[in-house]
């Protein structure tokens, strides 16, 4: 590894490099599966990273390597009671990415674990997350670090 990874919480000024990860992200979706999703642009994750931002149980991280935003986390805390559920604290990884030019560097790895610091310092007792089953890269990321599926969701276009 050549370069220093460092996570800090994303503010205003990281908005726009987070939205365009994000949008990475969404575009490769959008390319797997687009009989499911709708295209979208950077400005509308752009509204999406800018309104977690504002959210008092959200909060987004950025990986910064060799002083370029390369990664990012949108995690969320809920803590409402879950009837019927063990853990009630649930800290979720609702959008996680690091950008194709920079990854198997090590920066999700420690973006992942940083993020799962972060909720455990919150409460959470547990994390959840959703990954495509297409994306068979990240399943098997998620899994090296300890996810396990918990149950599948089905689909069929009429």
């Amino acid at each position: 590894m050549e370069g220093k990874i460092e996570i800090a919480e994303a503010v205003s000024s990281d908005e726009w490099d987070i939205a365009r990860l994000s949008y990475q992200v969404g575009k490769m979706h959008d390319d797997a599966l687009p009989d499911y999703f709708c295209p979208t642009s950077e400005a509308e994750h752009l509204e999406v990273i800018q309104k977690m931002m504002k959210d008092a149980k959200a909060i987004v991280l950025k990986a910064v390597y060799d002083g370029k935003v390369c990664g990012f986390a949108c995690l969320y805390l809920q803590d409402t009671p879950r009837k019927g559920f063990v853990h009630s604290k649930i800290g979720y990884i609702y959008n996680f990415g690091v950008d194709e030019a920079y990854q198997r560097r090590g920066i999700g790895a420690t973006l992942l674990e940083k993020a799962e610091d972060f909720l455990r310092e919150k409460g959470a007792e547990t994390v959840e997350l959703n990954v495509f089953l297409f994306n068979q890269r990240a399943l098997a990321f998620y899994k090296k670090y300890g996810y396990q599926a918990l149950d599948v969701n089905l689909q069929k276009i009429l």
